[in-house]
């Protein structure tokens, strides 16, 4: 019942409080997008990345496999190498951006799911609109419904477009993730790594 005064009370109102309705379910998201699309967030650091894989194949020739097992399982070095320190610096940087990709992730996942609550409130006041229809007899007012409902089609497929977009960047960020994370768990000890270790690095 609510439902249809709701919307009885949209059709005889001017059409500005449709738009204001519609504005309200809608613009906070669609900013909130448009913000994110623009951050340049979506490539990985190739200088770093090829850094640390070309320290690891470094370490890896020039330390054999008991040493590097023993520096996993106790850090302990029969003899101290160069490599190791430099792994410490950058893979606490590469830490630092692993955190940093996590909160980017989250906060898109964060937009796709608020416009999955868009778009199930549009769906919802379009479906209202439908269903009145049906009782409507004013040629005027069953006029304005309609201009309504194929306004709502537009606005669900723009909606749309802005949420695969979203879905697109999520999936560039969940492949970055993953890659940074493997080049991560390559290097001895990562889980011991400090962020703010790579700020020690002389300017």
């Amino acid at each position: 019942m609510s439902i249809r005064i709701n919307i009885e009370n949209i059709l005889k109102s001017p059409e500005v409080v449709f738009w204001e309705i519609i504005k309200t379910l809608t613009e906070r998201n669609i900013l909130d997008c448009k913000r994110e699309l623009k951050q340049n967030n979506t490539d990985i650091d190739s200088v770093l990345y090829d850094a640390i894989t070309l320290v690891l194949n470094d370490l890896n020739s020039e330390v054999g496999y008991i040493d590097r097992l023993l520096y996993q399982i106790f850090k302990f070095e029969i003899k101290k190498n160069v490599r190791r320190e430099q792994l410490i610096i950058l893979g606490s940087q590469l830490k630092a951006q692993c955190s940093v990709l996590k909160k980017d992730i989250y906060r898109v996942e964060s937009l796709i799911g608020g416009f999955n609550s868009t778009l199930k409130n549009l769906k919802r006041l379009q479906k209202a609109f439908l269903d009145r229809n049906v009782f409507i007899f004013d040629q005027n007012i069953l006029e304005k419904s309609n201009l309504y409902i194929n306004q709502l089609d537009v606005k669900i497929l723009k909606i749309e477009g802005y949420q695969n977009s979203l879905r697109d960047k999520l999936g560039i960020l969940r492949t970055n993730n993953r890659m940074l994370t493997r080049l991560l768990r390559r290097i001895p000890r990562y889980y011991e790594l400090k962020e703010e270790m790579y700020l020690q690095l002389p300017a």
